[in-house]
């Protein structure tokens, strides 16, 4: 298996790891948190998403701006800059002063996977300062109504008696679009990707039959499949989750290689001042241990956790590396 298929542990067992973890290190113990308050300005901190009102990113974002909003006696805002695979949103926090009030939480497709499908992309982690991972999640295979299929197997069994390749939404260079793109190479299943730009739009088309199946997030379409609206065949993690209690994880369906977690991070501009930088750090990393983010997302089986900036700098470039393999393999190409 290319990634490490950790386990969709309940919000309040990845909590008390991560409190054990943020807790030992250093940042922490050094006092940083009353010893550099006089380092930030009071004015808001803005926390820049490059994904919809509404979706899983921003839903995690709100609640984290809350919580450090309590830690740091400061506002702590969302702005939502949708568009352009991240690169909008990136490139909003680079334009801005890097004085800690702007900052970049996005998923692992910027840093990990879209530099390997662009030979220019439009942003480098170079131009940024990794701060913590804030949350690990998954991934599920969602299918219309209208397809024949309880499981991934009659999916597939479906899917190569059609005489024209089945269409998937993709999210075009998202971890959905590269599952998707798995699922080809290690089922041989002939699929043609119809991008999408949210998750309301491949809901839509989804509903519509206007594409069969698709990858995305375990809250965008849970609710439609408690409703006998959607199916769920598969999520991308070793155990299943609770709110999609009769949905097998595409390991137990066969599949290992597709049960791809994901992750969301925080990033500053490069220059952002190492106090402040430290002090954010700090904060993000009591709300974690504090367990004052997780709880929303435990019936997802996502995992609230944190790591050092140096850490997290080290996983991303292991990750890029990683999915760098894997693109080249299925001979993906964005730009």
């Amino acid at each position: 298996m290319l990634f490490s298929s950790r386990p969709c542990l309940p919000a309040s067992q990845a909590t008390s790891l991560t409190r054990r973890t943020i807790l030992a290190s250093p940042l922490l113990m050094t006092g940083i948190g009353s010893a550099s308050a006089q380092n930030l300005s009071g004015r808001p901190i803005k926390l820049v998403v490059p994904f919809g009102a509404g979706s899983e990113p921003d839903i995690l974002a709100r609640r984290l701006a809350a919580a450090m909003q309590e830690v740091l006696a400061q506002p702590v805002v969302v702005d939502n800059r949708p568009g352009a695979n991240t690169a909008i949103a990136a490139n909003h926090v680079l334009q801005s002063p890097p004085d800690g009030e702007t900052l970049l939480l996005t998923s692992s497709t910027t840093f990990a996977t879209l530099p390997n499908l662009y030979a220019e992309p439009q942003v480098r982690i170079e131009q940024f300062m990794p701060m913590t991972m804030i949350m690990r999640a998954h991934m599920v295979l969602y299918c219309s109504m209208a397809v024949p299929a309880t499981t991934v197997a009659e999916f597939i069994q479906y899917a190569k008696a059609q005489p024209q390749p089945v269409l998937y939404g993709a999210n075009l260079g998202a971890i959905g679009h590269l599952c998707g793109e798995m699922m080809k190479q290690k089922t041989g299943v002939q699929m043609t990707d119809v991008p999408y730009r949210s998750s309301l739009v491949l809901q839509q088309m989804l509903l519509r039959d206007d594409v069969q199946t698709g990858f995305d997030g375990v809250p965008a379409h849970a609710g439609l499949v408690a409703d006998g609206k959607l199916r769920a065949l598969g999520v991308t993690c070793n155990q299943r989750v609770p709110l999609l209690p009769g949905t097998p994880t595409l390991v137990e369906a066969g599949y290992p290689d597709i049960a791809i977690p994901y992750w969301y991070g925080l990033f500053a501009p490069k220059g952002t001042p190492q106090p402040v930088f430290d002090r954010i750090v700090d904060a993000v990393h009591k709300t974690q241990a504090a367990g004052k983010i997780g709880k929303q997302f435990e019936p997802q089986g996502a995992q609230i956790e944190g790591n050092s900036p140096a850490e997290f700098a080290t996983m991303i470039a292991s990750e890029r590396e990683t999915w760098g393999a894997l693109i080249r393999s299925i001979g993906l190409k964005l730009g």
